[in-house]
C-alpha cells in the first residue's frame, strides 16, 4: 500500500551542515587491532564510513585515526548515528573538528 500523505513537512535535505564527497582511508582502532575504513563523505562534525562487515549499532563508540595532508593523523572518538546500506554515519565527540582531512595514513 502506498500513501500520499506525509505526517510532517517535506524537506529537500534534513541535514543542517554541508557535506563534501571525499575518498581517503582512516584507521579504526579496535581491541588492539587496526582496520582500514574508507571515508565517503565528511561534514564539519561527522563522517560516512564504508563498512559493510562490522555490524556496528547506533550508539556504539568507534576510535579513528584520520589523516591530515600537512601533519600527524588526528585521533577522534565518534558515535555511530546511522547504519545503512551505503555505510556507517558517525559523529565526532568532544568537539573534534573534521575540517582539512585527507591524504595518506600509515597502518
Amino acid at each position: 500500500m502506498t500513501t500520499l500523505r506525509f505526517w510532517g513537512p517535506a524537506f529537500e535535505d534534513r541535514r543542517g551542515v554541508r557535506r563534501e564527497a571525499v575518498d581517503f582511508y582512516a584507521v579504526e582502532l579496535s581491541h588492539g587491532a587496526r582496520y582500514l575504513r574508507r571515508i565517503c563523505n565528511v561534514s564539519g562534525t561527522g563522517l560516512l564510513l564504508e563498512d559493510r562487515l562490522s555490524g556496528k549499532q547506533p550508539g556504539s563508540i568507534v576510535h579513528l585515526e584520520l589523516p591530515r595532508p600537512d601533519g600527524e593523523p588526528v585521533k577522534v572518538e565518534a558515535e555511530v548515528v546511522r547504519v545503512g546500506r551505503s555505510g556507517v554515519g558517525v559523529r565526532a565527540l568532544g568537539g573534534a573538528s573534521l575540517e582539512g582531512l585527507g591524504g595518506s595514513i600509515d597502518l
